[in-house]
């Protein structure tokens, strides 16, 4: 992930790790949470989840691990993500540049002028 980032230009800011793994789904982020940073611009995690689990539906990731433990994470295919967080691109957190929800799709800094 932090050589996906660098080869983008990017440098990668403190992802969440578990059990050796980082996420790369905004969903697991709080919103704001700044994954990206460049000499002109950052990465934070925007938006809305509605994630819907054994029946249940959720709000956030936090909340469906709160009711079922890190366990949970263990069942991911099981998550049906109705509504998901997008990583969103800015220059100084008041203008859109771009968004996306996949790492594939993570623009280069030339790209987007960041």
């Amino acid at each position: 992930m932090k050589l996906m980032f660098e080869l983008n230009g990017w440098t990668l800011t403190n992802p969440f790790i578990h059990e050796g793994v980082a996420f790369v789904k905004p969903d697991f982020y709080p919103d704001r949470f700044v994954i990206g940073t460049s000499k002109k611009g950052y990465i934070y995690a925007g938006g809305h989840s509605r994630i819907t689990y054994r029946g249940r539906v959720f709000d956030s990731v936090n909340e469906l691990i709160d009711m079922y433990g890190n366990s949970a994470i263990d069942n991911f295919k099981e998550w049906l993500f109705e509504v998901e967080k997008e990583w969103v691109v800015t220059r100084d957190g008041s203008d859109f540049i771009y968004s996306f929800t996949t790492l594939d799709k993570l623009p280069k800094t030339t790209k987007v002028r960041c």
